[in-house]
């Protein structure tokens, strides 16, 4: 039960830090219109960049290594401080890096919005939060950061009241994470003690971080490129829309990640006991609910998009929902990727073939990029992150392949799917009889999830024989 807990805990935090920035999105819309939502994206996705180099890795590497360790309170205190410490310094670096990117490479309202964005460096440089992952302690950093996060959404309803503000708005954002990741040394000096590290120790760290820093690199190319793209060949408008359909996306995306969040370091310490079946448990255990529910979200946002994005975006972001249609299939793809590279290939050091596949979807997001940014902007960028995510996946289930029992995987897809389908089609039917608005909505997502679950339980006693309900009820109680 403590993955079941760690999951709601994660799950809890993740979705707060989307889903309060998600209650403004109305109201900042409205306010920044899609040209400063633009301005803001492309600038965050640019600093982004000078935060994977100064992290090196350090977020996946970190979680791994503290989950090998965690039973030793020795060699615990001796990998986080070493691990920080070069931390710490590759963030330095690049934040006088970034320093001299704004103030010789920048000029106009950029430079201070760069400016502003540099506090998420500064939040980068204190982020321990793979400590608490490899550790699966969740619970910690739950309360103290819901009321940094809150204070967050009051201080932008109370301080942005107009496009111009948009240089206040990425301050708030940007302290926002800065506070809430200093918020996690609070519970360093009991949890962990103190310990003086010498630079000599940090050469292991180093190699090995900079071995997950290529695929880091390669995933951050087609999260954060798009938007760089979008504003280079286009314009920031094109960026705006592209950002707002790319919230919802993530939030529904929160979900399933957050099992992943979990399972790696439960599965990396499974890997060092040498407890090989356990792992493959594991893993066909969290694809099976992943699966279980990407699919019900991917069908459920395309059915509801057309009546959700009037009411949502408000009328400065009209045609948003295409976007948000198509973008919502990388909900599956991603959710697969999620439990094939991150919950499998990282722990079990597979180091090689993960930087493989999500190369290849670098490079094939980059070039269709170059190809359909300039005839389909926003459009363009959503196709191009779904073949990049698909070929992800796909080059993931290759190394698997001889890992896992993927006829069991493939058949339970197909009947989800089929209820996927199923809940999709009715929930269509509802919002082209009541129309945009938020009661809509309430009525295709109550109807849907009943759909879907009536559906799947239907289909996986004819099949399957057995109740679904009570196959996920055993597995949380086994688990």
């Amino acid at each position: 039960m403590n993955v079941v807990k760690n999951f709601l805990y994660n799950v809890s935090y993740q979705i707060l830090t989307i889903i309060l920035p998600l209650i403004t999105v109305p109201y900042v819309s409205s306010i920044l219109g899609a040209e400063g939502i633009g301005d803001y994206a492309y600038t965050y996705a640019n600093t982004q960049y000078f935060i994977i180099l100064g992290l090196i890795g350090v977020t996946l590497y970190g979680n791994r290594q503290i989950a090998y360790v965690r039973q030793d309170r020795e060699k615990l205190k001796n990998t986080f401080y070493s691990i920080y410490l070069l931390q710490l310094i590759t963030t330095a670096i690049s934040l006088i890096i970034f320093i001299i990117f704004v103030f010789v490479f920048n000029k106009g309202n950029y430079r201070i919005l760069y400016i502003a964005q540099g506090l998420n460096i500064l939040a980068a440089m204190f982020d321990i939060s793979w400590l608490f992952m490899g550790l699966e302690e969740f619970k910690k950093t739950v309360v103290r950061n819901t009321i940094v996060k809150f204070a967050s959404l009051a201080s932008i309803f109370i301080f942005v009241k107009s496009q111009e503000d948009i240089i206040i708005y990425t301050i708030i954002l940007g302290l926002s994470a800065l506070i809430g990741n200093l918020t996690f040394w609070f519970y360093i000096p009991n949890s962990i003690g103190i310990k003086k590290i010498k630079i000599s120790e940090l050469n292991i760290h180093l190699k090995s971080s900079l071995a997950l820093f290529v695929p880091q690199i390669a995933i951050q190319v087609y999260l954060l490129l798009d938007r760089t793209m979008l504003g280079l060949i286009t314009n920031t408008s094109e960026v705006g829309y592209y950002e707002n359909s790319q919230k919802l996306v993530k939030i529904v995306l929160t979900v399933a990640t957050a099992v992943g969040t979990v399972m790696m370091p439960k599965i990396a310490n499974t890997v060092a006991l040498g407890d090989m079946k356990k792992v493959k448990y594991y893993i066909e255990n969290s694809f099976f609910f992943i699966t279980s529910i990407s699919i019900p979200m991917t069908f459920g946002l395309m059915g509801i998009a057309n009546e959700l994005s009037p009411w949502f975006f408000t009328e400065k972001f009209i045609g948003i929902e295409k976007l948000i249609i198509v973008s919502s299939i990388i909900i599956i793809a991603i959710s697969w990727s999620n439990v094939l590279g991150t919950q499998l290939l990282v722990p079990l050091n597979k180091t090689k073939e993960y930087t493989i596949s999500v190369t290849s979807g670098a490079i094939i997001n980059f070039i269709l990029n170059l190809v359909m940014l300039r005839y389909l902007g926003a459009l363009g960028a959503c196709i191009s992150t779904i073949v990049a995510e698909s070929t992800v996946t796909i080059v993931q289930f290759y190394f698997v392949r001889n890992l896992l029992n993927l006829k069991k995987m493939i058949r339970d897809i197909l009947l989800f799917f089929a209820s996927g389908i199923l809940m999709y089609v009715i929930v269509r039917v509802i919002g082209i009889y009541m129309g945009s608005g938020i009661l809509t909505n309430i009525c295709q997502g109550a109807v849907g999830v009943i759909t879907y679950v009536l559906g799947s339980e239907i289909l996986f006693r004819a099949f399957k024989k057995e109740s679904i309900i009570i196959y996920v009820r055993n597995m949380i109680k086994d688990k």
